[in-house]
């Protein structure tokens, strides 16, 4: 193709983007291409497919009927196809489009949900005021990425740290730490992109409500689940394996790691462990094997049921409760009351702890299996954690 030709293809698709762009404004803009949330908090989902037969967008937060209902989109003269949903109630959605019948991101967007096979966006409606998850005019955080190397895995392996404002400072005190897991089929990123943990810690330490701390966020996965047959039968014994091996890794490698690198607190009342579904199973497990290194474990809907479970973590349950009570000040477990993935495994373990004599907490909250729980319940027990005593 010569260079006339070239250049008359570029002039063409400018016309046909100027055309498009000034349909809703009548205003060129590459945003009038794009997927775009307005001032009343409707969202305009829009995607150019001039090929595409159909196109319909699944859009929620799990908790609605859009996110299993596909809404359709309209298709005009050049191909760009369009609907406006809402207005919607403040939050951090997530959507992928249909089209054709694959189910895609959407390629305007520079925020997949963080996973292991990609296949959501995300899109952020702010509050007004601004909410505990929004971005606000605070002093602000910095989420650091960490490169390690496994001695359990023999493999290097990432992980991230959230340090709170002014960490860089040579006067920054020794600073408690929050181990906090993702889930299956996530990403360390989940809990930072999704999870808002840079946004809800730096808005709760502007209000005063939570002391400063290390937040550090490694991959749940420590074992490759990708490798597996598909089907739950070939699932089940991972669940275990994989526990005991991420508890393994924690201590040999992640905690070390932290410690040489990061200002850290070394003192049992400053350390903590969290996560959200298998993540949640985690800090359980290592929370109750580990109890004199930990004051507090955080389980947000975990995926805690009996086969999940490793023989460490039975074993620790029905032997040590005493000393997980002398050393564990809270035990949390929150999950949602219309969950339809963990079920009842979390009222069933928290029955368990009940009936040995361990102390802890229960939380049946509004929700299901997904973020609009967990960021809450994270925000929650980081203002209750590390209190002087």
């Amino acid at each position: 193709m010569n260079r006339k030709l070239i250049l008359s293809v570029q002039v063409l698709f400018a016309l046909a983007v100027g055309a498009i762009g000034a349909q809703d404004t009548g205003v060129v803009t590459t945003q009038s291409l794009i997927t775009q949330v307005l001032q009343n908090r409707s969202i305009v989902f829009r995607l150019y497919a001039p090929s595409a037969s159909s196109v319909a967008v699944f859009f929620g937060n799990g908790d609605n009927k859009q996110s299993f209902t596909p809404i359709p989109l309209t298709k005009d003269t050049v191909g760009l196809w369009s609907v406006k949903v809402g207005p919607v109630p403040p939050n951090l959605y997530e959507y992928k489009f249909d089209v054709d019948g694959v189910l895609v991101t959407d390629p305007g967007n520079w925020t997949p949900k963080p996973q292991r096979q990609v296949s959501t966006s995300l899109i952020l409606v702010p509050g007004n005021p601004a909410d505990f998850l929004d971005e606000q005019d605070v002093p602000h955080g910095a989420i650091r990425e960490e490169t390690y190397y496994s001695t359990v895995l023999g493999e290097i392996r990432h992980l991230l740290v959230y340090t709170p404002p002014g960490y860089d400072r040579s006067s920054f005190q020794p600073l408690p730490v929050l181990y906090l897991y993702h889930g299956y089929g996530d990403t360390e990123y989940s809990w930072t992109t999704e999870g808002r943990t840079a946004q809800i810690m730096d808005n709760l330490l502007a209000e005063g409500k939570c002391r400063p701390m290390i937040v550090v966020i490694p991959d749940t996965h420590a074992l490759n689940p990708d490798i597996l047959p598909i089907g739950v039968e070939h699932l089940r014994p991972y669940w275990a394996k994989n526990q005991e091996t991420a508890d393994e890794e924690l201590f040999q490698d992640i905690i070390p790691f932290v410690q040489e690198r990061y200002h850290a607190q070394q003192q049992s009342s400053s350390h903590a462990i969290a996560g959200l579904s298998m993540g949640g199973l985690q800090a359980a497990a290592s929370g109750v094997v580990h109890p004199e290194y930990f004051s507090s474990i955080g389980a947000f809907s975990p995926a805690i049921w009996d086969h999940a479970q490793s023989d460490k973590v039975k074993d620790a349950l029905a032997s040590n409760a005493a000393q997980i009570n002398r050393h564990i000040k809270l035990f949390q477990i929150v999950t949602g009351k219309s969950d339809n993935v963990v079920n009842a495994a979390p009222q069933q373990f928290a029955d368990k702890l009940t009936q040995l004599g361990i102390r802890h907490e229960l939380e049946l909250v509004d929700g299901s299996h997904n973020m609009d729980v967990w960021r809450p319940a994270l925000a929650s027990f980081v203002q209750r954690i590390f209190k002087e005593e």
